[in-house]
């Protein structure tokens, strides 16, 4: 779990820098899960550990209500990997706009919307 704060961390500070620079910046918040995969790899259950503000600079939960479609959004993009059958119990983080809530797959680096 301090891995995965830690690498939050990194990825969020130049996150940070990239929505100040944006002449029309958009709130993102991060969704950190708990996630459960199958002996196959496959994930079976997926459960909302908290959600932090990357501009803030912590990790420290904020409230943010995050909707069931988010996380049927974020189950399904989730689903698209198979993560092997060593580690049946991990975390991980998505993206989340609270403008574009279908939507789990946010990368705030590429060129896409």
């Amino acid at each position: 779990m301090r891995l995965v704060t830690a690498l939050c961390l990194a990825i969020f500070t130049g996150l940070i820098q990239a929505q100040t620079l944006s002449p029309n910046p958009v709130k993102l918040y991060a969704v950190i899960f708990d996630v459960t995969v199958t002996s196959a790899g496959v994930v079976e259950n997926l459960a909302i550990a908290k959600v932090i503000d990357p501009s803030s600079g912590t990790t420290n939960a904020v409230e943010v209500a995050v909707p069931d479609r988010y996380v049927s959004a974020a189950r399904a993009f989730l689903r698209k990997r198979n993560y092997g059958t060593e580690s049946a119990h991990f975390n991980t983080w998505l993206f989340y706009d609270p403008n574009r809530p279908d939507r789990a797959d946010i990368d705030p680096e590429s060129d896409r919307p």
